[in-house]
């Protein structure tokens, strides 16, 4: 195997995008793609931790986190880290809209990984969740799940992208 990683030709600016249902295993899959590297690693649920690291979730957590992520990965795409690490939900092509723009503007290769719900049903999701997400959060999740998110797949724009596009606009 490890021949064969010799022979694969790595882009020297990476953003990896790790998707999935909640609790699926994202932040450790990033992780482990993180370890021995010189990247960094970039979640919305990091920005929604107080100083003595609870979990803290309300709709304008929400908003900001999703706004400090964006600018995050900017900066890091500015400074050429490689790879830049990313492992939200995003369950819709919207949501990873903005991060493919950001690829693209600073010469970042993009990889998409999707874990959607590793094998496991909605109650096994919530049950080894950390931030006790609730089944039928993890439900309506799973309903708006869109299968391909890359940009130049898409066939109609989403009426939210343009709006929540980037959140910090």
């Amino acid at each position: 195997m490890k021949k064969d990683l010799e022979k694969t030709e790595i882009p020297q600016k990476l953003l990896i995008i790790i998707r999935g249902l909640p609790s699926s295993g994202k932040s450790t899959l990033a992780k482990i793609l993180a370890a021995g590297s010189e990247g960094e690693t970039l979640c919305s649920d990091d920005y929604m931790t107080t100083e003595d690291g609870a979990y803290v979730f309300n709709k304008q957590n929400f908003i900001e986190a999703h706004k400090l992520c964006q600018l995050d990965c900017e900066s890091l795409m500015q400074k050429e880290v490689s790879p830049v690490i990313l492992h939200n939900n995003m369950g819709e092509a919207w949501e990873a809209e903005y991060y493919f723009q950001l690829a693209e503007k600073y010469g970042y290769s993009t990889m998409v990984t999707s874990l959607y719900d590793a094998g496991l049903n909605d109650t096994s999701l919530s049950n080894r969740s950390i931030h006790k997400m609730p089944q039928h959060l993890i439900q309506k999740v799973r309903q708006k799940w869109d299968i391909d998110i890359h940009p130049h797949r898409q066939k109609k724009q989403n009426p939210q992208a343009a709006t929540l596009q980037r959140f910090h606009d």
